[in-house]
């Protein structure tokens, strides 16, 4: 019972999944960049991915559940009885939920430092959220990997 607005919706629940959980890695990615670097405030590249604001790509990762529950529902809720959607939500619950208390402030607290002017940046500090924001995005790609598995698996 597919369609083509089932299939466009389906579109838009794997990209939005791959693109906020890229988004996701990737600040855990630039996160050691800033560690390992030496001055990170002369880094060009670090300090245009971690400028002051909200990193929009890693929160289309909250447009998930929406178009998962949309699927769901062009589907009939045939699938709704099984156990694999409900996996993959609280899945996708605990992967948000480390990248809310983790991830995020960690990369607002990057940028802070990092756009803040004057002294040298403060080492300690920085290398901490940097640490953090690597720990959180590790996690949530093992869990978009363990989603992907649940998603094309459907145990039943």
């Amino acid at each position: 019972m597919t369609g083509p607005l089932y299939d466009l919706v389906l579109a838009a629940h794997v990209l939005a999944a791959v693109v906020g959980f890229g988004a996701l890695g990737a600040s855990g990615a630039s996160a050691a960049a800033v560690r390992r670097s030496p001055d990170p405030r002369s880094d060009p590249s670090l300090l245009r991915y971690f400028a002051p604001g909200r990193n929009w790509a890693a929160r289309t990762v909250l447009l998930v559940p929406v178009l998962g529950g949309t699927l769901l529902a062009l589907g009939h809720g045939r699938d709704v009885p099984y156990p694999w959607p409900w996996i993959g939500l609280a899945i996708w619950t605990t992967a948000v939920a480390v990248a809310s208390a983790g991830l995020w402030p960690a990369e607002r607290e990057i940028q802070r430092i990092l756009s803040s002017s004057g002294d040298p940046a403060p080492t300690g500090e920085l290398a901490s959220a940097a640490r953090r924001a690597e720990r959180s995005a590790a996690a949530t790609s093992l869990a978009f990997a363990a989603a992907v598995v649940v998603m094309i698996w459907q145990p039943r």
